[in-house]
C-alpha cells in the first residue's frame, strides 16, 4: 500500500514539472547588439558622409564651370574624387567612434591644407569656393561630434582630433584618409577609458555590411564618370586639334601663292604642285599618327579603368564572404555550450524528479517502521 502511494505520488510530481514546462526553447547567440548611442554614431556619420560629399560634388562642379583653365578644372574634379574615396572609406568602417574620429579629421585636414596652401597651387580665383566648403565641413563634423556623443567622451575626441592631424601632417595635398583604430584606442586607454567593441547582432552586421557595399559601389560609379569627364577635357583641349588647325592654315596660305604664281609661271606651278602633294602626304600622315595615338591612349585609360573597377569589385566580393564566414563560425561555435546546458539541465531534472521521491517514501517507511515497532511493544 505504501509503495503504491509513493508511486502516485512521484507520477503527479513528475506530471506537475512537465506541466510547468510549456515549451522548450532553443536559441543561438548572435552577439552582443550595438548600444543606441553607437547606432546612433553609426548611422549620423553615414549620414554626414553622403552630405559631404553632395557638397564637395556641388563645390568641384562649381569651379570647373568658372575655371578657364584646363589644369583648374581637373584638379577639381581630382578633388572630388578623391574627397569622396576618403569619406567612404572613414564613414563605412564597424566601429562607430573611430568612423566618426577619421571623418572629423579629413574634414580638418582639408580645411587647415586649403587655408594655408597659395591660390595658385589650389583652384586658382576659385579657391575661396574651395575654402568655404572645407571650413564648413569641419565646423559641421564638430557639431556632430557633439550632438551625437556625450560630454566626456566629445571632449576626449576633440581633443584627439587636434593632436592626431597637428602630430600626423600630410605630405603633399592628397586627401587621404586615416585609420585611427589603434590610435584611438590607445588615447582612451591612456585617459582612463576602456573602449568596450561589440560586433553586433547578425541582422545588424548584416545592415553594415549592405551599407559598405552601397557606399562603395555608389562612389566608385561616381568616380568612373568623373574620369571619364577628365579625359574628355583632356580631349577638348589636346594639342592635336592646335596643329591640325595650324596645318591647314598653312596648307590654305600655300595654296594661296601656288594659284598666284600658277598664273604667270606654268613651270614653277608644277613644282609647286609636286610640294604640295608632299606636304599633304606628311599632313595625312600627322593626322593618322596623333588620332592613332589618342585612341590608343583612350583604349589604355579604358582598360585601367575596367581593371579598378574588377579589383573593388574583388575586394567587396571577399569581405562579404569573409563576414558570412564569421557568422556561421560564430554560430557554431556556440551550439556547444548550448547543447551542455542543456544536457545539464535534464539531468538535474531527472534527479530531482527521481531523487526527491525516492527520499521521500524512504523516510516515510522508516517512520511507519518505527512507529510499528512502538505499538508493538506497548
Amino acid at each position: 500500500m505504501r509503495r503504491n502511494v509513493c508511486a502516485v505520488a512521484a507520477a503527479l510530481l513528475a506530471a506537475a514539472a512537465l506541466t510547468g514546462c510549456s515549451l522548450l526553447k532553443v536559441a543561438v547567440a548572435t552577439g552582443d547588439p550595438l548600444s543606441a548611442q553607437e547606432m546612433n554614431v553609426r548611422v549620423m556619420t553615414r549620414g554626414f558622409y553622403y552630405d559631404m560629399a553632395a557638397q564637395v560634388t556641388r563645390t568641384a562642379d562649381s569651379i570647373v564651370a568658372a575655371a578657364p583653365g584646363l589644369e583648374t578644372r581637373l584638379a577639381a574634379v581630382r578633388w572630388k574624387i578623391r574627397a569622396t574615396r576618403a569619406g567612404v572609406t572613414a564613414a563605412m568602417q564597424g566601429i562607430p567612434d573611430v568612423a566618426l574620429a577619421d571623418l572629423w579629421i579629413l574634414c580638418r585636414r582639408m580645411h587647415e591644407g586649403f587655408a594655408v596652401m597659395p591660390d595658385s597651387l589650389l583652384f586658382g580665383a576659385q579657391s575661396p569656393l574651395a575654402r568655404a566648403a572645407a571650413e564648413r565641413l569641419d565646423r559641421r563634423a564638430g557639431e556632430l561630434a557633439r550632438e551625437v556623443l556625450d560630454a566626456q567622451r566629445y571632449a576626449l575626441m576633440e581633443r584627439f582630433v587636434g593632436e592626431y592631424v597637428r602630430d600626423n601632417p600630410l605630405s603633399g595635398a592628397d586627401d587621404a584618409a586615416a585609420n585611427t583604430t589603434l590610435a584611438w584606442m590607445e588615447f582612451l586607454h591612456r585617459n582612463g577609458v576602456e573602449h568596450a567593441y561589440a560586433t553586433g547582432s547578425i541582422a545588424e552586421v548584416i545592415a553594415d555590411v549592405n551599407d559598405r557595399l552601397s557606399g562603395q559601389t555608389q562612389q566608385l560609379s561616381s568616380s568612373v564618370g568623373w574620369s571619364k569627364d577628365m579625359l574628355e577635357m583632356q580631349w577638348q583641349q589636346d594639342s592635336l586639334r592646335t596643329r591640325l588647325g595650324a596645318q591647314l592654315d598653312s596648307l590654305e596660305r600655300g595654296f594661296d601663292r601656288l594659284v598666284v604664281v600658277a598664273e604667270h609661271l606654268p613651270e614653277i606651278s608644277d613644282r609647286m604642285l609636286s610640294e604640295f602633294g608632299a606636304q599633304a602626304s606628311q599632313l595625312i600622315g600627322a593626322i593618322n599618327a596623333s588620332v592613332d595615338n589618342a585612341f590608343a591612349d583612350f583604349d589604355r585609360q579604358r582598360g585601367e579603368l575596367q581593371c579598378y573597377v574588377s579589383r573593388e569589385r574583388e575586394v567587396l566580393v571577399d569581405e562579404l564572404r569573409r563576414s558570412a564566414g564569421e557568422l556561421v563560425q560564430t554560430a557554431l561555435d556556440a551550439v556547444p555550450g548550448l547543447v551542455g546546458r542543456v544536457v545539464l539541465y535534464l539531468v538535474l531534472g531527472m534527479l530531482v524528479l527521481l531523487g526527491v521521491p525516492f527520499a521521500l517514501g524512504f523516510w516515510l517507511g522508516g517512520v511507519h517502521r518505527r512507529a510499528q515497532e512502538k505499538k508493538a511493544e506497548k
